[in-house]
């Protein structure tokens, strides 16, 4: 079957402010298989992007399958991101601490929690995605869960996580990540996921849990 490049424009290029794919399809349905991969496709508008940034995601963009836990270690490890490039995205809510969308594809997604004091996630795993958190910002606080023989969760560490701390989780890790700081302070970390977070577990104390979905297309939901 013969084939032929297919260009289509995004709202904002990582690179020089118009972001063309190029993919060798077949003719017969190409475009519209292109369109509903795109559907997943979140990137900024124009403007929000720093070079710094849009060189981060260009990275992420470059990735042809879902990235592996050694990969999200790379990609926070490459990171030298300023408080500049993340300001757009450092958006807080006093009532739950907030998650803001910076990109994402079928493959992976970006995103910048803002916490103020005393906020914290619920008991969780990331059915089916993997997980690299850095905080950026602050001390976060992370209590890891395991179950029991008789199915009861019990907590096995907690630790406090400085600012450019880095943590990966694979999908089945169970833990709580909490700003729990004196003084008042907020805590900023920086969540990549792979693929996007779609399905998890909320865990209670009890020998229960129950599986919750999240709402793709939102880009502020709580865990």
């Amino acid at each position: 079957m013969p084939y032929s490049k297919v260009h289509i424009r995004q709202p904002f290029n990582i690179a020089q402010n118009s972001r063309y794919l190029d993919i060798a399809a077949p003719h017969s349905g190409a475009k519209e298989k292109l369109m509903e991969a795109l559907k997943d496709t979140y990137l900024p508008p124009p403007g929000v992007l720093t070079p710094n940034l849009a060189a981060s995601l260009r990275q992420l963009s470059l990735h042809d399958a879902s990235l592996s836990l050694e990969q999200i270690r790379q990609f926070h490890r490459s990171l030298r991101l300023s408080a500049q490039d993340l300001a757009p995205f450092r958006h807080f809510d006093d009532e739950r601490y907030r998650r803001n969308r910076i990109y994402r594809d079928e493959r992976c997604e970006l995103l910048l929690l803002c916490w103020r004091n005393g906020q914290r996630s619920q008991i969780h795993n990331h059915k089916g995605s993997l997980c690299g958190v850095r905080v950026i910002e602050g001390v976060a606080t992370e209590t890891v869960f395991e179950t029991t023989l008789a199915g009861q969760l019990a907590a096995r560490e907690t630790r406090e996580l400085a600012a450019g701390s880095l943590v990966i989780n694979g999908h089945l890790d169970i833990h709580q990540v909490a700003n729990l700081q004196d003084g008042g302070e907020d805590l900023v970390t920086l969540h990549l996921y792979s693929p996007p977070l779609s399905r998890m577990e909320l865990f209670g104390m009890e020998p229960r849990q129950s599986r919750v979905p999240l709402l793709e297309d939102c880009l502020e939901y709580q865990i």
